[in-house]
């Protein structure tokens, strides 16, 4: 089994009520230049993990590669983790339209949305609400591209599935060597925590017309208040632009188009500290301001609250 050992992890945030640390949390982080290069490690960063749904923009490349021609919000929504609002579900279905697919084509689960509001009026589960359906439309329509069959489009021996291993051991610089299932159903392969940072910035400096889709639509990629969309909607406002996407589990990376990328793991599955260890190793390295490392701080940090008023903090300790 691979596992976490003595010093692979180290402290990465706290929760502090009243002077007193309440909880902590433990976790991996790394940032890395656009060459590759490690500028700064808080424990191993070369230890194995599963990236989760940070990697849906490198599938997204695989997808481009094999002849998905999508723009905007549906090449956005295709490399996203949606929350399952009308909005998000009209893009996926336009996806598999346009392509003469329906949504039972769809071999994601189903799920209710995430987004309060959507499911609030919602009234089933659906596989368009499945926050990994953006990634499987796009898949299905990469397939119908290229003359693939789009009944097996999540074996891994599909020739989508081989592109994307290609793919993500051209911009991690790792070979895969071991595999499981995603929680979407489609193939999950393990990679270090610098190989992930190193692909992400690769991806963020090179996959301008991706990239760019995801910083103009953040809303697709996830939802208008989800961490990576409120740090891409900052990032628009900065000379490089921020590419940022969550995963599962603690996994959050946040990159800019000039390649310098960041990555995060959480030890126990947290993604609260995530986003706010990634900023902070900007914010250390002159990549982000104080100014808009304050902002996303407050919008993305858990109050801590006595009462309505309050009485601490929850903040990255690296």
């Amino acid at each position: 089994m691979i596992d976490f050992e003595a010093g692979d992890l180290v402290p990465i945030a706290n929760l502090v009520r009243n002077d007193l640390v309440e909880s902590q949390h433990f976790g991996i982080a790394c940032l890395v230049d656009p060459s590759g290069k490690l500028l700064a490690e808080h424990g191993n960063s070369k230890k194995l993990i599963y990236p989760r749904s940070a990697v849906k923009p490198l599938q997204a490349v695989a997808a481009r590669r094999a002849g998905l021609r999508l723009a905007g919000a549906e090449l956005a929504i295709s490399a996203g983790s949606h929350h399952g609002t009308k909005a998000h579900t009209d893009l996926v279905l336009s996806i598999l339209n346009s392509v003469g697919l329906g949504e039972e084509a769809l071999q994601c689960p189903v799920a209710w949305p995430t987004n309060s509001a959507a499911r609030a009026q919602a009234t089933e589960e659906t596989k368009a609400c499945f926050n990994c359906s953006g990634k499987h439309a796009g898949f299905l329509a990469a397939c119908v591209a290229a003359g693939w069959s789009t009944d097996s489009y999540l074996d891994p021996t599909h020739p989508l599935q081989k592109l994307i291993v290609e793919v993500f051991e051209e911009y991690s610089g790792e070979p895969v060597s071991h595999s499981t299932v995603d929680g979407c159903g489609a193939p999950l392969h393990a990679v270090s925590l610098l190989g992930l940072a190193k692909a992400l910035g690769k991806f963020a400096s090179e996959d301008s017309e991706t990239a760019q889709a995801m910083m103009q639509n953040p809303w697709a990629v996830a939802d208008a208040k989800s961490p990576d969309a409120l740090i891409m909607q900052h990032g628009s406002s900065s000379k490089t632009g921020i590419v940022s996407k969550l995963g599962a589990e603690g996994v959050f990376i946040v990159a800019n188009t000039d390649g310098f990328a960041a990555a995060v793991k959480v030890a126990d599955g947290a993604l609260r500290p995530a986003p706010l260890v990634a900023i902070k190793l900007f914010l250390d390295h002159g990549l982000m301001t104080q100014e808009v490392h304050d902002q996303l701080a407050t919008q993305i940090a858990p109050e801590v609250l006595g009462g309505d008023n309050p009485v601490g903090y929850f903040a990255a300790s690296i």
